[in-house]
């Protein structure tokens, strides 16, 4: 960017010295000035747009990372839920079979 512009005013300057003689070249040097001037604000409104595109485009990847993260993280708690839900169930099932077992020795042990 820093070289489009020393360039932009090395060409005013060189022109605006050689075309200085006489009118004409001195409107000729004033249109080219303006035709550079154009060209400068064209590659920097280029560069803007290319800067806000880049920039939304960055957005967009973010957000679909974040939305991809939240479903990981859901799928993982989901899957934590259904391990921690299993696992009591076996333990109360467990814990059902040791009650039957130790019911079962008592009145064994009443018995004799």
């Amino acid at each position: 960017m820093k070289t489009l512009f020393k360039s932009f005013f090395v060409a005013v300057a060189v022109t605006f010295s050689v075309a200085s003689c006489t009118e004409p070249g001195k409107q000729n040097a004033e249109a080219a000035a303006e035709n550079t001037a154009d060209a400068a604000a064209a590659e920097a409104n280029n560069a803007a747009t290319a800067t806000d595109n880049a920039v939304e485009n960055a957005g967009q990847k973010m957000e679909a990372a974040g939305e991809q993260a939240a479903a990981t993280t859901e799928a993982a708690a989901d899957k934590a839920a259904a391990e921690t839900k299993e696992a009591a169930n076996k333990a109360a099932a467990a814990t059902e079979e040791a009650a039957g077992d130790a019911k079962a020795e008592i009145n064994a042990a009443q018995k004799q």
